[in-house]
């Protein structure tokens, strides 16, 4: 996925008043295997993600996939729908472990 699209998905996912459990929002690079910790909120918007100290600064474009976790079947379902709302994206859902899987590369 291009920069710009995860731009539009992630700010919108920031600006919105949806609550997930943003200490444990996950993303996998196309690189190596390792799912690192993110947080949304500090998104760079250029084209950039802060993870954890060791990753440093992921490119979004080089993301396979961010999970996103919730505690509530309520949360998930509006973050599904902001999802729709915002644009064409590929994503799964598991209701049972409330999370979802946005992809940038499937």
């Amino acid at each position: 996925m291009s920069n710009a699209k995860w731009s539009k998905l992630l700010k919108a996912i920031a600006e919105s008043d949806i609550k997930y459990i943003a200490s444990e929002v996950l993303a996998k690079d196309l690189v190596c295997d390792t799912l690192w910790h993110i947080l949304l909120a500090d998104y760079l918007g250029n084209g950039k993600y802060t993870a954890d100290g060791i990753a440093g600064a992921i490119r979004t474009k080089n993301i396979e996939y961010v999970i996103i976790p919730f505690e509530s079947i309520n949360e998930l379902s509006r973050m599904k729908d902001l999802i729709e709302k915002i644009g064409k994206f590929e994503y799964d859902i598991d209701n049972e472990k409330l999370i979802i899987k946005i992809f940038g590369y499937r």
